[in-house]
């Protein structure tokens, strides 16, 4: 198990840091679950002792928390089944921390986010118009305008991350021919688990700044 108290010598690293560390040299399915645990408590706590909504990025925050405990709730369910289903929450993980580091950057990007929905709505529906072409008097599609963002995985070891889980997700040639070196593979799944709690501090820490006194977190909103 984590230790909720550090050691002196590791005081120096932040208590997400050391979790982490922890649970990659110490690995069982039951740390796992509690390191999980860990975030979900902080993501329970920010959620019910700031549930402002007072602005865009306040909206975000709040969503996108409630989304990332919705994955970790999947990932704690399906430590113990195939790699790729770690996968796809990693995957998710990589692109929920773009998504929180590009509306931390302004209100600006935060309500560009916020229009994206208008921008699915506006594919989904152009897409089905070609197909079953609508009658307009029936189904009016209103005038959306903006481009998507491109969702791109934050440095190298991200993007190689990125990829892993890409290939595992999908029935890539790879995972169709070595089921046991991929789907089945127990180490795979523990190094994707092991991102998967790295993920989530990552991204609760671009909303909030963590202070651990005595096993538990003091919570104050990143600027």
């Amino acid at each position: 198990m984590i230790s909720s108290e550090p050691m002196d010598a590791k005081k120096q690293f932040p208590y997400q840091v050391i979790a982490v560390t922890d649970l990659a040299n110490n690995f069982t399915p039951d740390h796992f679950r509690f390191g999980v645990g860990q975030c979900r408590d902080v993501i329970t706590r920010i959620l019910t002792e700031d549930n402002r909504t007072d602005s865009d990025q306040q909206i975000v925050r709040l969503r996108m928390l409630k989304y990332l405990d919705v994955q970790l709730s999947r990932a704690v369910r399906w430590i113990d089944e195939g790699a790729d289903l770690m996968a796809s929450v990693t995957r998710s993980l990589i692109e929920l921390r773009f998504w929180a580091q590009f509306v931390s950057e302004s209100p600006e990007k935060a309500a560009q986010f916020l229009h994206e929905t208008s921008i699915d709505a506006r594919e989904l529906y152009e897409r089905i118009e070609k197909l079953a072409p609508c009658d307009p008097a029936q189904f009016e599609m209103p005038e959306v305008e903006g481009k998507r963002v491109t969702v791109e995985p934050s440095g190298s070891r991200d993007a190689l991350i990125w990829k892993l889980c890409s290939k595992l997700v999908h029935p890539s040639s790879w995972v169709i021919n070595d089921l046991d070196g991929s789907l089945h593979n127990a180490f795979q799944r523990q190094v994707l688990a092991t991102y998967v709690v790295h993920y989530s501090w990552l991204i609760i820490t671009t909303f909030h700044h963590l202070n651990w006194i005595e096993g538990s977190a003091d919570v104050t909103e990143a600027q």
